[in-house]
């Protein structure tokens, strides 16, 4: 395996950019997987793994390694791959235009989110009230209540999807706290993700923070 592959083909690049599809990759980062234990580690079918693995095996991306040791009395469990390099780095001829790598990478992550916090506002109450009102008396808020919450001190309803926003000015100092305690909380918790449990549903976790265009 090299250290790093530098791609510049048009069509390898179109393939990677979706980092919602690019997670497939991440068992054969790991180590060989055959595509059915792929599938496993990721939570999704073997079928719909097999093609993303021709696919990323024509792209040069996985290649074949070598096939799985078979239990005693049964056969092969299939063919194992690995990716081609430890770091992929995409260079487009010419360049992309930011709104288009920012759309083609995470558009399909914000849309996964977007109908995640639907699903869980759905399964929290059958009717949900709007509430407008100054939080810490600094921030107008909205935020979606059930209706048997009104009237209740409560930001996030207990089970919904935490979906924060906020629009403030702050002192170069406070920014960079800010950016570097959220930083560490993604660390933190990525280092706890578990692996080997995959009956255990998926979390959907998304920080951000951006200087807003005015």
């Amino acid at each position: 395996m090299r250290e790093r592959l530098i791609i510049e083909n048009p069509a390898v690049i179109g393939l990677l950019l979706d980092h919602q599809r690019t997670l497939n990759l991440l068992p054969f980062f790991l180590a060989p997987h055959t595509v059915a234990q792929a599938a496993a580690h990721r939570g999704v079918k073997a079928n719909q793994m097999a093609y993303w693995v021709g696919r990323y095996v024509q792209a040069g991306i996985l290649e074949g390694v070598g096939e799985a040791t078979p239990v005693r009395g049964s056969r092969s469990p299939g063919q194992l791959y690995r990716v081609t390099a430890a770091e992929f780095v995409l260079l487009p001829a010419g360049g992309y235009a930011a709104e288009e790598i920012v759309d083609r990478t995470y558009g399909p992550m914000w849309a996964s989110l977007r109908e995640a916090v639907i699903h869980d506002t759905d399964e929290v109450a059958s009717r949900w009230a709007i509430r407008i009102w100054l939080y810490q008396n600094r921030l107008v808020t909205q935020q979606e209540i059930p209706v048997e919450q009104i009237g209740q001190e409560v930001l996030v309803p207990e089970g919904n999807a935490l979906n924060l926003w906020m629009t403030a000015r702050f002192d170069a100092a406070t920014l960079a706290d800010l950016r570097s305690e959220l930083e560490g909380v993604f660390n933190r918790y990525a280092a706890r993700i578990i692996r080997d449990r995959p009956e255990l549903p998926r979390t959907t976790v998304h920080l951000a923070l951006a200087r807003k265009v005015d």
